[in-house]
């Protein structure tokens, strides 16, 4: 259209450009010729916000593994652990409480595969590490055929602000809850590593590992 650059189109008066268009696109191209002189010019009537991000829905965690590895359930628990405790830090880092949970497997014979997913609604919302384990604990139980696992997934919904949270009788949350957040407060400082579950340090822990990579690859 002789238009090699914007400030071409800016220069041109809007009838012209779209005149233009239209020999090239037919008239159904006003509505995009408009579009593209408004912008050329500086100007977009687009109301400013302060962020397009939307409130999470959900805060998960899974990790693919070796199959010939996680046959036996004392190793997978230590996985399921592992991801249970970076789900409760994720939601604790954005100011969230969740009160479903939910399990997803991938279990493997080395010939076929198959999966499930499941969900637990909670008495009340939490992001209390030991209490997601062992509802996350009770589903995988519930729900694993006994195969080897290829993939463990957690995941955290039904969210809420935590900054009100439920207390109990028989034992102290706001205690617990000051525990978690000094564990992370620790491990935002000095790393992921800094401080782990003892379990972690078994042959069949991952996050060891996890903490010396970015993005899934080794630093």
């Amino acid at each position: 259209m002789g238009l090699p650059t914007i400030g071409d189109i800016a220069r041109l008066e809007l009838g012209e450009f779209k005149q233009r268009m239209r020999r090239e696109f037919r008239k159904q191209s006003d509505i995009q010729a408009e579009y593209y002189w408004q912008i050329a010019n500086g100007k977009d009537s687009s109301p400013v916000v302060s962020s397009i991000r939307g409130a999470l829905k959900s805060i998960s965690h899974g990790k693919a593994l070796r199959s010939s590895l996680y046959g036996r359930l004392e190793d997978i628990e230590v996985v399921l652990l592992e991801l249970v405790v970076e789900v409760c830090r994720r939601a604790r880092r954005h100011g969230y409480q969740g009160r479903v949970v939910s399990v997803g497997a991938v279990e493997t014979d080395g010939e076929k595969a198959s999966s499930f997913g499941r969900q637990m609604t909670l008495q009340q919302p939490t992001s209390l590490t030991h209490e997601i384990a062992q509802a996350a604990r009770k589903l995988f139980i519930e729900h694993w055929k006994g195969m080897p696992i290829s993939r463990l997934f957690i995941s955290l919904t039904q969210l809420s602000d935590d900054s009100v949270y439920q207390l109990t009788l028989f034992e102290d949350r706001n205690a617990a809850y000051a525990i978690e957040r000094a564990t992370d407060h620790i491990k935002d400082r000095y790393g992921s590593d800094a401080i782990m579950r003892a379990s972690s340090l078994l042959e069949a822990g991952v996050a060891r590992e996890r903490a010396g990579q970015i993005g899934g690859h080794f630093k």
